[in-house]
């Protein structure tokens, strides 16, 4: 694995893709925080769930497949799932976001695969469900049995372990077209690290837009003052938006001052604090998802 000073985050949406410890987190007190920007509104379905090292190698044993459950025809009957876990295993990072997947997978395969990856530190996941404009109700995987939302999977050292807060939330701007509205999710690991994860508007690209600004410029820097977070901050997802220069929805338009953009080439993107000096990307097909595996290396300043 990486030593201490080396960190890699990983990003795939694995669309076509009994709880240790699960807790839904409320909104923070707005009495006493700053005040919170109107592009976004906070939930409280975000779910977080952790694992402790000594659980973790208990946990890591692999798991059969799980049941259909995705929308889409790639997800393959599950396979997505189990391919996903071994690319994380392989992998080995720091830090991972996914997109369009049910919370249990998250839980019991993904969550998992990374703590086996490092069976000596925490892991935790931190989910938050797309939500549905016509009731304003957690989208539901196929079945009705399971949320259907992103998550951000992060890991942190034993000796480091303060701790995660979540936070979720939907954005103001959400494309008329669609019955589902867009929504974040951000983990503060306290002490070590800040990560996010969301998955914008497929259409049109001037409300992806939008939400991202309104996710680096709005959710990011509110939430980390609301847990007085700093240092390591790093976001991902699928943005639906690409590195343009010349067009008007350029996703390079909602990287703040301070950050670092890296992509996949489409739609996939990691934003990071300068805190962290990226060093190189990697990617890669996979067979049951339909964006590939995207990776980035960072040293800590």
């Amino acid at each position: 694995m990486y030593s201490n000073t080396f960190w890699s985050f990983f990003q795939v949406a694995l669309l076509c893709l009994s709880l240790l410890s699960l807790v839904t987190a409320r909104p923070p007190d707005e009495s006493t925080a700053p005040t919170k920007p109107s592009t976004i509104q906070l939930r409280s379905e975000v779910v977080k769930t952790t694992l402790p090292p000594a659980r973790a190698a208990a946990a890591a044993p692999a798991t059969p497949p799980p049941p259909p459950s995705g929308f889409a025809g790639c997800y393959k009957d599950g396979k997505s799932i189990p391919e996903g876990s071994a690319r994380i295993y392989t992998t080995g990072p720091n830090l991972v976001t996914v997109n369009e997947i049910c919370l249990n997978d998250v839980t019991k395969h993904l969550q998992p695969a990374l703590a086996e990856a490092w069976p000596d530190d925490y892991t935790y996941s931190v989910f938050m469900p797309a939500l549905y404009k016509g009731n304003d109700t957690a989208y539901r995987c196929r079945g009705f049995k399971d949320f259907y939302g992103s998550a951000v999977i992060g890991r942190v050292a034993a000796a480091k372990w303060k701790g995660v807060t979540a936070y979720g939330g939907k954005y103001a701007t959400q494309a008329a077209a669609s019955n589902e509205a867009r929504t974040f999710a951000c983990a503060e690991a306290e002490g070590d690290h800040f990560g996010c994860v969301t998955h914008l508007a497929a259409t049109p690209s001037e409300t992806a837009l939008a939400q991202c600004k309104a996710l680096m410029f709005d959710a990011v820097p509110y939430l980390k003052a609301v847990s007085g977070a700093a240092g390591k901050t790093v976001v991902g997802g699928d943005f639906n938006l690409k590195y343009d220069k010349g067009s008007s929805t350029n996703v390079q338009l909602c990287v703040p001052n301070g950050y670092t953009r890296k992509g996949d080439g489409d739609v996939q993107h990691i934003i990071a604090m300068n805190s962290l000096v990226f060093q190189d990307t990697d990617h890669g097909g996979m067979m049951y998802t339909d964006h590939p595996w995207f990776s980035a290396d960072f040293t800590v300043r």
